[in-house]
């Protein structure tokens, strides 16, 4: 079991990553939990598959609960939020009760909200099951839900006594939950690391097949990425901007789309590519690494139709993008592979090109 730190100005926690490390997990709760109430956020598919696992390292005198949420973007809602609320409430959970998010990123958002929100905070770990939220949710702290105008709109920043990821439990994934997490792994090696870009050219077919070594080289890999830019900007005033290439994009396919038919991994997949359509026809980004970039991301199926996107809307969407700045979008694009700058869109036209790309099918 290999331990991350993520050393911030007013706390700290470890990142525990492996492979079969689940025997493990009592360990690291003890080290840092000693109250006598555990509540379990998680939805009924992965609590089948791997409840057992985290049941048996629970402390046995401990007050426990598992609490149900759906499995799809539709728990990050203001009626979920209310109805865990109410389950807390009425069962007298108190400020010293513990919530583990147990699941993916959706799990882990809502989770982390409720954390942060309940009785003015409690404590929170983030339990990880899929490798999106592996490489990415899990780790700085961002916690929310969505509005029906956007995605991730209502949150708070709400850092865990620790983060436990076991490359183990992903073996359990459809297929398209691992296309999911790879997405956010491209976008590492994109915008921040050209090694792990070449890494992903020779090893996408062997992550995409569930190889257990190469996926837990990305997950080391991305879990110390982020931890290195949220270290260096907690509260994404500037750098860990960085971390929403593709993104700005994405979230507003994913709210066109009401957060249900298009996976927010997926979403993210769409943005790069129209991220890098933008980069390269405004001169920023040579017409190699375009290629280069968007060879790699098509790799990654994506059951998706673009011919009937209102583009003008999509456009619309952005501008209500947590990114927006004095009513201009800000993007993050990548000059070359591995490296990023901040773009502020002066003509919002440029944007509308930009997503053609999914109209015609790249």
């Amino acid at each position: 079991m290999e331990k991350i730190d993520v050393k911030l100005a007013h706390t700290s926690y470890p990142i525990f990553v492996g492979n079969g490390i689940w025997r493990r997990f009592g360990e690291a709760l003890n080290q840092f939990y000693g109250g006598r109430q555990i509540v379990v956020i998680t939805n009924e598919r992965v609590w089948r598959l791997h409840g057992d696992k985290l049941e048996s390292q629970l402390p046995k005198q401990a007050e426990k609960a598992v609490l149900f949420v759906p499995d799809s973007e539709q728990a990050k809602s203001f009626e979920e939020l209310q109805r865990l609320y109410t389950e807390l409430l009425s069962r007298r959970f108190e400020r010293g009760a513990l919530i583990i998010g147990f699941g993916g990123g959706v799990v882990g958002d809502l989770a982390g909200f409720v954390a942060a929100t309940f009785l003015r905070g409690v404590p929170f770990v983030q339990y990880p099951t899929t490798l999106l939220a592996q490489v990415d949710s899990s780790i700085g702290g961002k916690v929310g839900i969505n509005h029906p105008l956007g995605k991730n709109l209502i949150g708070a920043f709400k850092q865990p006594l620790f983060v436990f990821s076991d490359a183990q439990l992903l073996q359990t994934l459809p297929d398209e939950e691992i296309r999911c997490g790879l997405g956010e792994v491209i976008k590492y090696g994109l915008s921040l690391d050209k090694a792990l870009f070449e890494y992903l050219e020779k090893k996408l077919p062997a992550a995409l097949n569930k190889d257990v070594a190469v996926l837990s080289y990305l997950i080391n890999e991305s879990a110390r990425i982020k931890a290195d830019i949220v270290m260096q900007d907690e509260k994404e005033s500037n750098l860990r901007m960085v971390l929403n290439f593709g993104h700005t994009f994405g979230h507003a396919l994913e709210a066109d789309f009401k957060f249900a038919s298009l996976k927010h991994g997926e979403a993210v997949i769409l943005g790069m590519k129209c991220a890098l359509q933008f980069a390269v026809q405004n001169g920023i980004l040579q017409r190699e690494d375009f290629e280069r970039g968007l060879r790699l991301l098509n790799q990654v199926p994506i059951a998706f139709d673009g011919k009937g996107l209102d583009l003008q809307r999509l456009v619309q969407r952005m501008t209500l993008d947590k990114k927006v700045k004095d009513g201009k979008i800000r993007l993050v694009l990548i000059k070359e592979i591995g490296r990023h700058l901040f773009y502020q869109v002066e003509d919002q036209r440029l944007l509308k090109q930009a997503f053609e790309i999914l109209t015609e099918g790249k």
